[in-house]
């Protein structure tokens, strides 16, 4: 069993405290009225923002207890989401954000408080994985987790005759960027925000490309067009 840390903060350091309560996997599904038929039309489903709670329980003098409850409001003080993982699996991580007050009850020797975070992205992120493809060849890879991942490209790389360079995945789906000329270029490539770059400039991608994802499972990803290594990067995600 891990440590429930959020921020970069162990929350054992300060408090004791049980196994939180999680709701996660909020899905909504979406209606809509027709007219040419009875009841509704299902037009699709969102995931919505799951929570965590947890009791949190500190004892001995009421400095010791005051002083832990002031460092707590120092770690919850942020204004976005930020890293939050949960005892009962340390090698993944939510991104949450405190969300109400603590609660406290104020007992002889110690105080009990109630924290609740709010999960913002329903995904867990677990083990980032990093690999290369070669220049003219490929990879074949695995990619764990229950949920699609969007990968992130770098490398030094040379497009072919017509400035072109490019990657495949599966023999489907294939992201190419043009170039000014045919001399080696610098390329960063982040399919989750879809930019990319050329020499630190931003590049987009040719129209047929696509900012394919790595579904769970096996793939090979191969230098479609052009030569030059390239660095693959993306993290295990789970639902």
């Amino acid at each position: 069993m891990g440590s429930l840390i959020f921020d970069g903060h162990d929350f054992g350091e300060l408090f004791a405290y049980g196994d939180p309560t999680i709701n996660i996997l909020a899905s909504t599904v979406d209606y809509a009225e027709s007219s040419s038929r009875n009841g509704s039309i299902v037009s699709g489903r969102h995931w919505g923002n799951s929570t965590v709670s947890l009791r949190l329980g500190v004892h001995g003098s009421a400095l010791k207890r005051r002083n832990a409850f002031s460092m707590l409001g120092a770690w919850l003080d942020v204004d976005e989401p930020k890293k939050l993982v949960l005892p009962d699996t340390p090698d993944r991580y939510y991104m949450a954000i405190p969300d109400g007050g603590v609660e406290l009850t104020r007992g002889i020797r110690g105080e009990i408080g109630t924290l609740a975070f709010t999960i913002t992205d329903p995904i867990a992120y677990g083990e980032t994985r990093t690999l290369t493809v070669p220049s003219g060849g490929s990879v074949t890879f695995v990619v764990g987790g229950t949920y699609p991942t969007l990968p992130r490209l770098s490398g030094r790389v040379t497009p072919n005759s017509t400035k072109t360079w490019g990657v495949r995945l599966d023999d489907g789906d294939f992201f190419h960027i043009d170039s000014t000329s045919t001399s080696a270029f610098d390329l960063t490539a982040d399919f989750g925000k879809r930019t990319s770059t050329v020499n630190a400039a931003l590049a987009l991608p040719t129209l047929s490309s696509t900012w394919f994802e790595l579904t769970p499972g096996e793939h090979t990803l191969r230098n479609d067009v052009g030569s030059g290594a390239v660095t693959v990067t993306y993290d295990e995600r789970w639902l």
